[in-house]
């Protein structure tokens, strides 16, 4: 279910996209394992059998999907690892005739087979030693083990020139594909003492299916993580910034001209948009309130503070690590705290002003200020709003000079 839901969302955003190899072999990943996943449960093929009145219908059209599943993988493989456009094309050619010929096989082998007998769960063994049966299943063992040997064999050889996601992402098929292996041994070892008159059947019905699980879970996690590991990245970072900047959000957010509003679905990178462009507009509302006298005064107050604790305690805490929250750490900017902490009162005291008498602004010569020029100390800003005792002096302040003034 969860693989269908995914098919689902994924080609509805690839809609368009289908002329690109790498994206119309992730499409039809998606789409044949779903299809899989739910032809395989043993529900599924009861229901299948009873609306064809055939037994054991579902069989060829298992082995037919794991088969263009395998035939998929291959090609994605291909296609991922990229090179000339007329040899990945000459490749994926190859691999899909050959296993177009294996489900012409499987189902060539069924029509001649007479399997009368419906079985949902041990169908590989009960039907071990039936003439054409036998044929079919070790058609699509064989052709399954062929494909997961080449596959595994492309990610060891790729393995060594690669790093980071991609690097990880091949790991991942590899462990994948070594379940998958595991998967083959069983169902071999079942079907071959069923030949020698042994009972190893729980080998294929209770040893194979959570090992053929495991397996596809994580060769499709190895598939996913480069394309879907940066993205979640950037979204995480995303949404650590936005909670970092809800304080300075929230000041200013009454302040601002009315935008697109955001939902709960929307992705941390889209509301953390949304939200700075909030927090832009409100300072913007602000901008001719905005007083050098106040955040001189706070400056010397929150200069004086910050020398005081420096001799009390040295060392330094993780602030300014803080500071630098925005990007990915390779701007170091030395910022003065008391500076941060001043702009922040001469904020919140602008603010106070526009919320109290809008119409009274007047031409302002601070400028654009630092702490919102530079997006990585929106942060810090944010921070020296909700917890600094000077910006709280200030803002009472100025609503008490508002008040006077009225």
């Amino acid at each position: 279910m969860i693989l269908l839901v995914t098919a689902v969302f994924k080609l509805s955003a690839m809609r368009g996209s289908w002329r690109d190899p790498l994206m119309a072999a992730t499409g039809s990943v998606l789409l044949i394992g779903a299809f899989v996943c739910i032809l395989s449960a043993p529900p599924t093929i009861s229901v299948v059998n009873d609306l064809t009145g055939i037994a054991n219908f579902s069989a060829p059209l298992v082995y037919s999907g794991m088969s263009a599943l395998s035939a998929c993988y291959l090609v994605l493989m291909i296609t991922w690892r990229g090179g000339a456009p007329e040899r990945i094309g000459h490749a994926a050619r190859l691999i899909v005739g050959v296993y177009g010929l294996v489900i012409v096989g499987i189902v060539a082998l069924f029509s001649l087979a007479d399997v009368p007998v419906e079985r949902t769960r041990d169908l590989d063994t009960y039907y071990a030693a039936t003439p054409y049966m036998r044929e079919m299943i070790l058609l699509y063992l064989v052709s399954h083990t062929a494909a997961t040997i080449t596959l595994m064999r492309m990610c060891l050889s790729w393995l060594r020139e690669v790093q980071n996601l991609t690097r990880q992402g091949l790991t991942l098929i590899v462990v994948g594909v070594m379940f998958d292996l595991s998967y083959q041994i069983a169902k071999y070892a079942a079907i071959a003492a069923h030949w020698n008159d042994r009972d190893w059947d729980f080998l294929s019905t209770s040893v194979s299916p959570p090992l053929v699980a495991i397996a596809g879970v994580t060769v499709a996690a190895g598939f996913a993580l480069p394309r879907i590991g940066p993205p979640a990245t950037d979204n995480f970072r995303a949404w650590r910034r936005h909670r970092l900047l809800e304080p300075l959000w929230a000041e200013m957010r009454d302040l601002r001209t009315p935008t697109s509003d955001t939902h709960w679905w929307d992705p941390p990178v889209v509301r953390l948009v949304q939200q700075e462009i909030a927090i832009l507009d409100g300072v913007l509302v602000c901008s001719p309130y905005l007083d050098n006298e106040v955040r001189k005064t706070a400056h010397a107050v929150a200069r004086a503070q910050l020398l005081t604790a420096a001799d009390l305690q040295p060392s330094r805490t993780g602030a300014d690590e803080q500071r630098t929250d925005h990007g990915t750490g390779s701007e170091k900017v030395v910022v003065d705290d008391a500076e941060i902490v001043a702009e922040a009162a001469m904020l919140a005291a602008a603010k106070v002003r526009a919320s109290v008498n809008p119409s009274t602004g007047f031409p302002s010569d601070v400028g654009v200020l630092q702490c919102v020029e530079q997006p990585h100390l929106m942060v810090a800003l944010a921070q020296a709003l909700t917890s600094s005792p000077v910006v709280a002096v200030a803002r009472q302040r100025a609503a008490l000079q508002e008040v006077r003034h009225d």
